[in-house]
């Protein structure tokens, strides 16, 4: 299963015209976007009054922007006023020929709902799932929404659009949009019964020693599956950030959630084992301008909330203890508001706390993050040093209330990604959406010479029990989206990964080809690639019940991914050989 490090590109010219054929430009080429190592730094500023009421007809002289305590110059200024997205349609596509463009073309902003499973008490989720569909039924006309969970993993319960009665009937039939315990999160119920297990041994007057015990190894206990949600949910924005990155404009994540982790930048201190998750987490949210929405399930508490909570906790428990409790609980929710605010400041976005009406509070950001001006300007800062630069933007009328990203990382984040280990196989998990970081076209096919085993002398495709069907995938690559080095010898030099994984109808992996490793362009085959694309073919075989196909490309230079699911279903059996 270990990967090959090898030159193993081939031209192929059987699929030359696969690029040719539907020549599609990408909607984001004249975008700026959130790289540093161009030396271009793009702000997205929402404007509001002090009444939550966006803010429009400024101009460029209105903003004044800093960075790191230095005055800096606007090269560009566009306000968006909430333009509607608008959906391609892909030209007809030749039998068996697939591709991952994506279809959504200049929008001024998209929102994701992103409902949080595993940071969410069970007793929440079915709240927040009957407010979702209330506002899905009130969605104004023109919005495009995606629909995400989070539970151990992304999953997609729908991609963009605007039909609304199709997002509610995923919503409703999606498994994945069905409230589930979390595994690391503990219930109310569990909570109490590990306060019970304190108070009566206390109340039995156990040794010191053994309540103490039992207290750490509560606490412990409680630490790691926090460190294990925190790190989940970490990889979740990045595999969301993925998604959101080839559309261009601004992305509005609605996250609803229970509990929310530590912050996305250093400047708020994070513990030090998170701090690499949360780099990388940072480094992929930035570029793709995504502003997070943190919107708690939790609603204002009172205090005869603690009163007729707690009348029902444990029998013998003392008043003092309730008390107790009760401030415990309102240092929790505090803290979790102030995680709330710190998420929603560093990504630019507004935090929603102590609100029972989800979906009103959905509505309004939709409303809101459709409604911001785009600042660009080239630092006055060259470094590309990788440290953190503060951002600070002002308007003339300082009335004005102005969210934004307040910074980044002076460094190519694409250059400084790791590289070490498999970071493209788990963008490949079924149930998960098409990447387009990186563009391309692929045929399948099935060959005439089916095997009696696995692919001979092939250790990356793992042999299947019974028979199988061997197919053949080709790809055409656009070169655009690789980083490819020229050296002095004319040839031009890029790596990359692909892999190929088949799934049954319910998401169990039947067989796996993955491969990666040096690809050398002659001049000619390089200028033929601009034109057709970068042709490379893959076999993998495929048991009678193999319903999915997932194929992935991943640049191990720049670190971008492109992945394209196929049912196999929609594969024309005629035009197969």
């Amino acid at each position: 299963m270990s990967p090959r490090n090898s030159a193993w590109f081939v031209p192929l010219l059987v699929c030359a015209s696969l690029l040719a054929q539907t020549s599609t430009p990408r909607s984001d080429q004249n975008i700026p976007t959130f790289h540093s190592n161009v030396r271009v730094v793009v702000l997205d500023v929402v404007v509001s009054t002090t009444k939550g009421e966006p803010v429009s007809g400024l101009h460029s002289d209105d903003f004044q922007v800093v960075e790191d305590g230095k005055p800096q110059t606007v090269t560009s200024f566009e306000e968006h006023k909430g333009r509607a997205v608008i959906q391609t349609k892909l030209p007809p596509m030749p039998p068996n020929i697939f591709t991952n463009f994506p279809t959504i073309n200049a929008p001024d902003s998209v929102n994701v709902l992103l409902l949080d499973w595993l940071n969410t008490q069970p007793q929440d989720q079915a709240f927040v799932h009957a407010q979702a569909v209330q506002y899905l039924k009130r969605v104004p006309t023109g919005t495009h929404l995606a629909i995400f969970t989070v539970g151990t993993q992304l999953r997609m319960v729908h991609g963009f659009t605007a039909d609304l009665s199709e997002l509610v009937s995923a919503f409703d039939n999606s498994k994945a949009a069905r409230t589930q315990v979390s595994p690391l999160l503990p219930t109310t119920e569990e909570n109490r019964a590990e306060q019970a297990l304190i108070t009566a041994m206390e109340m039995n007057k156990s040794a010191p020693e053994a309540i103490e015990a039992v207290r750490q190894e509560i606490e412990a206990h409680s630490a790691s599956n926090t460190g294990s949600r925190i790190r989940m949910t970490l990889e979740a924005l990045r595999e969301l950030a993925r998604y959101l990155s080839p559309i261009p404009g601004r992305k509005n994540v609605i996250w609803i959630a229970g509990f929310f982790p530590a912050s996305i930048f250093p400047s708020r201190n994070p513990p030090r084992e998170f701090q690499d998750d949360i780099r990388q987490t940072a480094d992929m949210l930035t570029p793709s301008r995504v502003a997070i929405y943190p919107l708690s399930t939790e609603g204002p508490l009172s205090d005869a909330t603690y009163d007729a909570e707690y009348e029902l906790s444990t029998p013998g428990e003392t008043k003092a203890g309730q008390l107790q409790t009760a401030a415990e609980e309102s240092e929790r929710r505090a803290a979790n508001q102030i995680a709330m605010e710190e998420l929603a400041k560093d990504t630019g976005g507004q935090a929603f706390h102590d609100t029972n009406g989800l979906a009103s509070a959905t509505a309004r950001i939709v409303n809101v993050g459709a409604r911001y001006y785009t600042l660009t300007y080239t630092p006055s800062n060259k470094n590309m040093d990788s440290k953190y630069r503060s951002i600070h933007v002002n308007t003339r009328d300082g009335a004005y209330k102005l969210s934004y990203r307040p910074g980044y990382y002076a460094k190519d984040w694409q250059m400084q990604e790791s590289v070490k280990g498999n970071r493209l196989l788990p963008l490949l998990r079924f149930g998960l959406p098409d990447f387009s970081q990186i563009l391309y076209k692929t045929r399948l096919r099935a060959l005439d010479r089916q095997p009696a085993k696995a692919a001979p002398g092939d250790p990356s495709n793992t042999e299947p029990k019974g028979p199988v069907d061997r197919y053949g995938v080709d790809f055409a690559i656009s070169l655009d989206d690789l980083m490819i080095e020229k050296t002095p010898d004319g040839m031009r030099h890029a790596r990359l990964e692909i892999i190929l994984i088949a799934y049954d109808p319910v998401g169990r992996p039947l067989n796996l080809m993955t491969e990666e490793g040096d690809i050398q362009l002659t001049p000619k085959v390089y200028d033929d690639a601009r034109r057709v694309g970068l042709q490379v073919h893959r076999e993998i075989d495929i048991p009678p019940g193999g319903s999915s196909l997932r194929t992935g490309v991943y640049d191990l230079n720049s670190g971008k991914a492109g992945t394209l699911g196929i049912l196999l279903s929609s594969v024309t059996v005629a035009a197969l050989h």
